[in-house]
């Protein structure tokens, strides 16, 4: 059973008429030390099962340097018919070369640049992110900045680069888990600083999503280190927890990144919709805890059968119960998971999902 496919249909079914997908963080490359590959084909051929239209694309981490696959991206995007945006990426440490890099892939037709500060181990402070900065900020376009795990505290240097450099804006990746705590609840004072959804914990998102205005938010999956169907089911479902309308809707599956790359600001949105539509059912609470555990042991390439039990058995609820229908689902999805046998991305991914379930009730779940 296809149970990504199922959870990915239910949330399918809360795209406004007429709204096209656009994922705002995709990789390509062969090169990483970390063993992912992605390729241009594949990645399409992942927007096509998902109907999903196109995304920024950007080269995954190369030792050898970014000049050669810079130009990569940039065929990539130009084979694909208007569907995949590239992004440049360099590494600041290089200072005046890593310039010179940027200003070449951009007079060549990139609408965007990444950079990684866990990968290339360097800090938004540095003075050639400065210049990139001011770079981008002159040409038009967005940067994107990883700030997810592994990453120290870059989010006052994110906001300080945003607060003194007329018109840039910097997409933080990952929810901006490093920083979200503090960065979340006073956004409104950065203007220039956008977030990225590409991330797996459903509390990160439901914070982000409280905190946040609908029109600083992308939706982006991080494909090949995330997958479109799951980033989107997990977007979705904490959107219309948040009673996201259709225009929010739009701008967060899309609308906003196209605007960035074309050198505007996104759209105004309202304000971030503030923390009441969070759950506290308790006995669902209690779910996700043990399904987050089971995560955790899943990533780790441990047994996780344990915790996925304890979730299961917090399924056994009255048939009254009030969420009664979520706890079926989420119990049905974790009687279809082979644990034992299963490859470890067959595992997580429902596991995910049935955590996101747990914490957004109040959405539709699907058959199972």
């Amino acid at each position: 059973m296809d149970l990504m496919a199922k959870w990915y249909a239910a949330a399918r079914e809360h795209v406004p008429d007429g709204v096209e997908l656009w994922d705002a963080h995709t990789h390509t490359g062969a090169s990483d030390p970390d063993g992912v590959r992605g390729t241009a084909d594949r990645l399409l051929a992942k927007l096509d099962d998902t109907q999903q239209t196109g995304a920024a694309v950007m080269t995954n981490q190369d030792p050898g340097g970014y000049s050669e696959p810079n130009d990569r991206v940039l065929t990539e995007a130009r084979n694909s018919t208007g569907r995949l945006i590239p992004f440049l990426r360099v590494d600041p440490r290089l200072g005046n070369k890593a310039i010179a890099e940027a200003e070449r892939c951009l007079d060549a037709g990139h609408r965007g640049i990444k950079l990684h500060p866990r990968a290339e181990q360097f800090e938004l402070n540095d003075p050639t992110v400065r210049l990139l900065a001011e770079l981008a900020a002159e040409r038009g376009v967005p940067i994107l900045v990883h700030a997810g795990r592994g990453t120290p505290s870059l989010g006052k240097d994110a906001a300080d680069l945003c607060d003194t450099v007329d018109n840039l804006r910097i997409v933080l990746a990952h929810a901006a888990i490093s920083d979200l705590s503090w960065l979340g609840p006073t956004v409104a004072e950065h203007p220039g600083l956008y977030f990225d959804t590409a991330w797996w914990d459903v509390t990160d998102l439901l914070a982000l999503f409280a905190w946040v205005p609908p029109g600083r938010i992308l939706y982006a999956s991080d494909t090949p280190y995330g997958h479109p169907a799951l980033a989107f089911t997990l977007t979705m479902r904490v959107a219309v927890s948040a009673r996201y309308n259709s225009s929010q809707l739009r701008a967060l599956f899309g609308g906003t990144l196209l605007r960035l790359v074309e050198g505007k600001e996104g759209d105004d949105e309202g304000a971030a919709p503030g923390e009441d539509f969070v759950s506290g059912d308790p006995g669902l609470l209690r779910v996700h805890a043990s399904l987050h555990g089971a995560i955790v042991t899943a990533f780790a390439k441990n047994n996780a059968t344990e915790p996925v039990s304890l979730a299961r058995l917090g399924c056994a609820v009255p048939e009254d119960a009030h969420h009664a229908q979520v706890y079926r689902a989420i119990a049905a999805t974790l009687d279809n998971i082979d644990l034992v046998n299963g490859a470890r991305r067959d595992i997580v991914r429902p596991l995910i999902l049935a955590a996101a379930a747990a914490l957004t009730p109040d959405v539709e779940v699907p058959e199972i």
